[in-house]
């Protein structure tokens, strides 16, 4: 019952199960076809850019709901950390949240208050909504659920970030460190491609972070 509630994540799932999955990133495009083009495409997972893209929250829930449908894990990366932003984007159907432009551990644990029901955080109870299917059922059971689904993202892409990368792999609730090359490699001082020295030693760190505290890693590679 509280699977049709709330819903597996297959990318989730597939990644306790070790297998490796792959995703692609929108950041212009709103129209929620694209999220049926995606996973016809074969993709695992969405990340819908609200950092650097133009949506606001109605399309957020357009795309999100679009592609629960499809298969397609919907993972939305906030423009800052706030409540509405993380809260609000998971209320409205997405299935993970990724954050960007992290610089401390004390970051990372706000954000984790911030998406999961209590007694892990203090996310506000909205339910009976799009990402429940509109259904009813144990509250406490639902809320355990949607913790246990909902992926949480953390984007090591600044030279603080890494300085911390053990600390925050660490950090309970934690699924995914996300290593954005781009920003990482400019916040060392070496802007450019990840197969610098640099930044070699730097992918290297949080592979080892993430085995460590059983944590995925994630890189972009575009």
């Amino acid at each position: 019952m509280l699977e049709s509630i709330i819903a597996t994540n297959p990318v989730r799932a597939a990644l306790h199960s070790g297998k490796t999955v792959l995703g692609t990133m929108i950041a212009e495009i709103r129209q929620p076809a694209i999220m049926q083009l995606i996973g016809l495409a074969g993709f695992d997972f969405v990340i819908i850019d609200n950092e650097h893209g133009p949506f606001n929250i109605e399309t957020i829930a357009d795309l999100s709901r679009a592609g629960r449908c499809y298969g397609v894990t919907p993972i939305v990366r906030v423009p800052e950390l706030t409540y509405t932003y993380l809260a609000q984007s998971l209320d409205v159907g997405a299935q993970g949240i990724m954050l960007p432009r992290v610089t401390s551990v004390e970051q990372v644990k706000q954000a984790i208050d911030i998406v999961k029901y209590p007694p892990e955080g203090n996310r506000g109870n909205a339910l009976n909504r799009g990402h429940t299917n509109f259904k009813v059922g144990p509250v406490l059971d639902i809320m355990a659920r949607a913790n246990q689904e909902n992926l949480t993202v953390i984007q090591i892409e600044t030279k603080e970030a890494l300085e911390q990368v053990d600390e925050i792999a660490a950090v309970p609730g934690v699924d995914v460190l996300f290593i954005g090359p781009n920003d990482l490699s400019i916040s060392l001082g070496v802007a450019g491609p990840p197969t610098q020295d640099v930044m070699v030693a730097a992918i290297e760190k949080v592979v080892a972070a993430c085995q460590k505290h059983g944590v995925t890693c994630a890189i972009q590679l575009a």
